[in-house]
């Protein structure tokens, strides 16, 4: 039986600053794939060599797949995405970013997402300049293409834009077999519901794409960011969060969360008869 496991918001860095590996007693050995959906670490350029090694100790790194969170851009540039892939390949592990994998019969579709700054009921102007003025990613994320200026979320949102485009081109191709769908960023407002996470700043987590879910139906979307846990669905599509979060969220007596959450395994496909 198949068994992939996705995980998001491992942020490798923060835990071994702290002298704690959140994976600690795991055995992740069996794993067909491992999906890393983002956030990582900080500054992945530098920092993912680092990060990948430590996982190294539960999975051969062949069988890992690492798509960038915001965190993941930290001190780089969101427009030169070849340097998180040499960084992943450099340690024997595979990037992902508006990548199709299909597996034992199942497609996987990732890309970060981002957000079109729509949620949260006022207008996306002002959310553009909330999200700049409180969100590190406008801080320290840098384009270099517009003179290494720092992103803006309006160049967040125009990202967002092409990352549904490319994901509502590739749910609309035939796939004899399901689809799971995996962002950093939430697709839907339901997964910002709660107390603790995004607070007034929805719009820099999440997106309202239901109408996209419901036209294209995957059998599901996982995702990661707000650090909170979601599990609901949308039309015949169930949504499901799979973030792990920093460690000061964490009791240090008892691992993080349930890291097992976003493991997912399915019956092989039939063979098909012989002519």
């Amino acid at each position: 039986m198949p068994r992939i496991l996705i995980i998001a918001d491992l942020h490798s860095d923060m835990w071994a600053d702290r002298g704690r590996d959140p994976l600690a007693g795991l055995d992740l050995s069996d794993l067909d794939l491992l999906l890393i959906a983002g956030d990582l670490s900080n500054k992945g350029h530098v920092q993912w060599c680092y990060a990948l090694d430590r996982l190294s100790a539960h999975i051969d790194l062949d069988r890992v797949h690492v798509g960038p969170g915001n965190h993941d851009y930290y001190g780089g540039r969101v427009d030169r995405e070849d340097k998180l892939r040499e960084a992943a390949e450099a340690a024997g592990a595979h990037f992902m970013q508006k990548t199709e994998l299909i597996h034992e019969g199942v497609r996987l579709l990732y890309c970060t997402l981002w957000t079109d700054m729509g949620l949260g009921g006022l207008t996306v102007e002002f959310n553009r300049m909330r999200a700049e003025d409180r969100m590190n990613d406008h801080r320290v994320i840098r384009v270099e293409s517009e003179g290494f200026r720092r992103m803006s979320a309006l160049h967040s949102s125009r990202i967002h834009a092409d990352h549904k485009a490319w994901l509502d081109a590739r749910l609309a191709a035939p796939f004899d077999g399901d689809t799971i769908v995996v962002t950093h960023h939430a697709p839907h407002p339901y997964s910002l519901r709660g107390t603790t996470g995004p607070g007034d700043l929805p719009f820099a987590y999440g997106s309202d794409l239901s109408e996209l879910i419901l036209a294209r139906q995957p059998k599901m979307w996982v995702h990661g960011h707000t650090h909170q846990p979601a599990d609901y669905e949308v039309g015949r599509t169930r949504v499901l969060n799979v973030s792990l979060g920093y460690p000061p969220e964490v009791d240090p007596g008892r691992p993080v969360g349930d890291p097992m959450t976003g493991l997912i395994t399915w019956d092989r496909p039939a063979p098909l008869p012989s002519p």
